[in-house]
């Protein structure tokens, strides 16, 4: 039996000594040259009702298809590469192909399993530049994309106290009831801690633009915590010709029934948030609704 024992020790010395042993570590990656190359990400935010007919199982960028192995890949309302809003596309700078394929059940095999094919259903080029980052937004199967420079969050000093800030930045892709881009402009609104009415922040921007990062404060009510408060929103429907505020934004409920658009949002100290108003003000099925992402 001690003879076994000592076999074990040995061998114990043995493993031991070569899980110590030097190991080059390597990762998959590659640099990427910002003289010549962009970032991208793809965002489908047409206003059409979510379902598998309006869901795109692939992408191709440039001749590069991207998917996932046959299953929904872009849903309505939603960003490619999920999973991270700080993870991209690398592609050439200047001009971008962006191809988008649905999917139609062509027949079934002997066993039933159904056969589909992936049609292109959206072909269309958009430019960038060399060393940005940028969504791709197709808000319209039959218009060019626009695309939007992603800029990073603003730093500030972090929280000393109970009242602090988180930042916000806010995209316009509404639709207005007729099924055209929103002819005005529209700003966003948050309610004061204090007084409880609600008060324009940001800028107004018009269809297609995002307003550069502003703060919202949250105060926290447990001390001894990373800190977060529900913030109350709103969004106003500001002339484009005048720039006169014509009151919070008018969209249809579910019911069917006009009323003012609000929401709110649990924010938290330190985070950056980007949201993207999107939908038709007036359909009941394809609602205006706000589309929140977590920066950092």
């Amino acid at each position: 039996m001690k003879y076994f024992k000592y076999i074990a020790l040995l061998l114990l010395v043995a493993v031991t000594m070569g899980s110590c042993e030097k190991k080059d570590v390597s990762y998959m990656a590659e640099p990427v040259d910002e003289s010549s190359k962009a970032y991208v990400q793809v965002g489908y935010y047409a206003p059409v009702t979510a379902g598998a007919a309006n869901y795109m199982y692939f992408i191709d960028l440039n001749g590069i298809e991207y998917g996932n192995d046959g299953a929904t890949f872009l849903a309505t309302f939603n960003t490619v590469p999920s999973g991270g809003t700080n993870r991209f596309y690398v592609v050439d700078a200047g001009s971008v192909n962006v191809k988008l394929h649905s999917r139609v059940k062509v027949g079934e095999t002997p066993t039933g399993e159904p056969i589909y094919e992936y049609p292109v259903v959206y072909d269309k080029n958009v430019n960038v530049e060399a060393g940005k980052r940028y969504v791709i937004f197709v808000h319209d199967l039959d218009k060019d994309p626009i695309p939007i420079e992603m800029n990073p969050a603003p730093e500030f000093n972090p929280a000393l106290d109970t009242d602090s800030l988180c930042r916000v930045q806010f995209i316009n892709l509404l639709y207005e009831a007729d099924g055209t881009p929103i002819t005005d402009k529209v700003q966003y609104g948050v309610q004061n801690l204090d007084t409880k009415e609600y008060e324009p922040v940001g800028q107004p921007v018009a269809f297609g633009e995002c307003t550069p990062w502003f703060t919202c404060n949250i105060r926290k009510t447990v001390y001894n915590s990373s800190g977060s408060q529900r913030r109350e929103v709103c969004l106003y429907r500001i002339d484009a010709q005048t720039g006169a505020n014509l009151g919070k934004l008018q969209y249809t409920k579910s019911n069917g029934s006009m009323g003012d658009f609000t929401d709110y949002w649990t924010w938290y100290i330190g985070r950056a948030y980007r949201q993207m108003a999107a939908g038709n003000c007036g359909s009941s099925t394809i609602r205006c609704t706000l589309y929140q992402f977590v920066i950092e």
